[in-house]
C-alpha cells in the first residue's frame, strides 16, 4: 500500500505515535531506523511493547535500504520512524526512496552541542546538514509535535538556527 508518515522522533514509538498518528494515518506496521536503535536489546524490547498491536521491525540503516523497498511494495500501510533525521539522509543517499516526500519532525530534544529552536526541538550541524541533503531531494520538511499543532517549515526553523551564535 505505502508509507502513510515518515517521522523523527528521538523517542521512536510512544504514546503519541499509537495513540494519536496512527489515527490519522493508515497503519498496520512501524519500521524503526536507527544503527544505536537497532543495537540496543533492551530498547528494541520497549519499543516493540509501545507499539501496542502494531507489528514493529527495528532496523540499521543497511538493513533498512531492502526493507523500505519492500515496505513500498507490500500490502500493508508502513510508518518510517527514525530517532535522527542523519539516518534517513543515510538511507537517501544509498538511493533508497522513502516512498513519501513529507518529513515530520517530532520531538529532537536538547543534547550536548544542539541549538534549541523551540518547543522539543534541538538540532546539532550534522542534523542541519541532513535536513539541507533531504530537502535538497525533494523531501519536505515539516515540524510538527501532534497533529493538531501549527506546521513549521524547515526555512522557519533553518532561519532560527542560523539566528543563533
Amino acid at each position: 500500500m505505502s508509507i502513510s508518515l515518515i517521522r523523527v522522533d528521538d523517542r521512536v514509538i510512544h504514546g503519541q505515535t499509537t495513540t494519536r498518528w496512527s489515527k490519522l494515518r493508515p497503519v498496520q506496521s512501524i519500521m524503526a531506523i536507527g544503527d544505536d536503535v537497532a543495537k540496543d536489546e533492551l530498547r528494541k524490547r520497549v519499543l516493540k511493547a509501545a507499539a501496542g498491536n502494531l507489528k514493529v521491525g527495528i532496523y540499521s540503516v543497511d538493513q533498512a535500504v531492502d526493507k523500505v523497498s519492500r515496505a513500498i511494495e507490500s500490502d500493508k500501510d508502513f510508518f518510517i520512524i527514525s530517532n535522527s533525521p542523519q539516518y534517513l539522509s543515510k538511507l537517501v543517499e544509498k538511493g533508497v526512496e522513502l516512498g513519501k516526500k513529507e518529513i515530520n519532525i517530532g520531538p529532537m530534544n536538547s543534547r550536548a552541542g544542539a541549538k534549541v529552536l523551540g518547543r522539543t526541538v534541538a538540532i546539532d550541524e550534522k542534523d542541519y546538514e541532513a535536513f539541507e541533503f533531504l530537502e535538497s531531494k525533494g523531501y519536505v520538511i515539516q515540524f510538527q509535535l501532534l497533529p493538531d499543532d501549527d506546521i513549521k517549515s524547515w526555512s522557519t526553523m533553518k532561519a532560527k538556527y542560523n539566528e543563533i551564535k
